[in-house]
């Protein structure tokens, strides 16, 4: 198999509003920079054999910028449109390419997508001879499930102060899987370290003004300084996910948390033995999922916000109120009845005929809460299956039927319609199926 990687800045050289929460104003400096980070894997050194996955230090790339940003890397570098995965990590602390809670940094988002079309041209321009091998470490201190039950049956997000008397538990579980990637050149020497975790990079709230890659930025620099080459991260099914919201808000937070993800990435790594002969399988898949309807009841509420407020927002540390959400529903009822389009794409890797040697990763374009990702997961005909979340576009929040019934903050927040879960399920499992068959006959 060959590989090639590259790194670039992605940094921005001026104040930008932010993403990820609602603030008052602009960023005000930059505290660690940010990187867009690519890996190319190929069977030969044919472009269309090739896929690439890409690593973005931003919140959200929204659909409308993924979409013909993978036509143009498929014009300009040839690698297939359907061979990519552009993936955010989605710190809380970097520009506002989404345009949601906060104005879109245009001339900043515009920029970035040629720097990460160069990114894309210059991994694949340094394609080598790899060795390849998958597995999977554990971090359980990061993240926490965030919905949290009230006794009074209320369902309370872990970082809104509340009576902890109150709380019965949890609402769900973690998943404290660390999926990687190792990618080394013949004589061992680090060329990628891929790793894979769900979380919300969060720790610093709205009230930070300052650009940062958040905890998975730390732990990148960490890794990449213990084994040389290229680490990068990849977000997981992180829609139930989060950091300690009552906890350690602050620098010093951050770094505690990006130790304990880059310790855990460092105590699996060495036992992934990387094979020589290892072969690049990929796909994907294309459906529609319905969007969600907007209740009659729910539209007069926010007409009745929506006059009080006007349409302006508040800022918020963490979270929206209810001027949000009334906006939110306003644009959703104005296109609930057309489907909404999703692209997952999938690859595995692993050497033919041995069957425990793969594994595989697969996209989804949004915060598919964590619970779909692990039955996904479970379900997968692969020992070592991953999911990538928040790539190639965003459709918002996946929740469960079960967690629509219950309601809370992501719930009222989705997109989607209410079986969208299920079809998102089905459709990941035919294509990690499809994969399988493929590599094991």
């Amino acid at each position: 198999m060959l590989a090639g990687t590259a790194k670039i800045d992605i940094t921005p050289s001026e104040n930008v509003w932010m993403d990820g929460m609602i603030r008052e104003h602009p960023s005000e400096g930059v505290h660690d920079p940010l990187f867009a980070r690519a890996l190319v894997l190929s069977n030969d050194e044919n472009p269309a054999s090739s896929f690439a996955v890409v690593s973005v230090d931003v919140c959200v790339l929204r659909t409308t910028e993924m979409n013909p940003l993978r036509e143009r890397l498929e014009r300009e570098v040839s690698i297939p449109a359907s061979q990519l995965i552009v993936a955010s990590t989605h710190t809380h602390s970097g520009p506002a390419t989404a345009g949601v809670l906060n104005a879109r940094a245009d001339a900043y988002t515009d920029g970035l997508m040629d720097k990460l079309v160069e990114v894309v041209g210059q991994a694949a321009g340094s394609l080598r001879p790899v060795q390849v091998g998958v597995g999977r470490g554990l971090e359980d201190t990061i993240s926490h499930y965030r919905r949290l039950l009230a006794d009074n049956g209320k369902v309370v997000m872990n970082w809104e102060p509340y009576p902890p008397e109150h709380i019965v538990g949890p609402m769900g579980e973690i998943d404290p899987d660390v999926g990687l990637l190792k990618v080394v050149g013949p004589e061992g020497e680090n060329v990628c370290l891929l790793f894979n975790h769900a979380g919300h990079p969060n720790v610093l709230s709205g009230d930070n003004y300052l650009i940062s890659a958040e905890y998975p930025g730390l732990a990148e620099r960490i890794l990449e300084g213990k084994y040389g080459g290229m680490a990068m991260f990849f977000n997981g099914a992180q829609g139930t996910m989060d950091i300690d919201g009552l906890r350690d808000r602050d620098w010093e937070g951050m770094e505690r948390v990006g130790k304990a993800l880059a310790g855990a990435v460092k105590e699996a790594a060495p036992s992934i033995r990387p094979v020589g002969d290892a072969q690049l399988l990929f796909g994907s898949t294309r459906y529609t999922v319905p969007a969600r309807q907007i209740s009659d009841a729910e539209w007069q509420w926010a007409q009745e916000i929506l006059a009080e407020t006007g349409g302006k927002l508040q800022h918020l540390a963490d979270g929206v109120g209810d001027d949000y959400k009334a906006l939110l529903f306003s644009r959703l009822r104005a296109v609930q009845d057309r489907p909404i389009p999703v692209m997952q794409a999938g690859f595995a890797v692993g050497r033919p005929g041995d069957e425990a040697s793969w594994g595989a990763f697969v996209s989804f374009p949004g915060e598919m809460f964590t619970e779909i990702g692990m039955e996904i997961k479970s379900k997968s005909p692969f020992e070592h299956t991953f999911i990538i979340g928040l790539a190639n576009g965003q459709i918002g929040y996946l929740p469960t039927r079960k967690a629509i019934a219950e309601g809370g903050y992501a719930v009222s927040t989705r997109q989607t319609g209410d079986e969208a879960a299920e079809m998102v399920i089905d459709h990941s499992l035919v294509l990690l199926h499809d994969l399988h068959k493929r590599a094991v006959g």
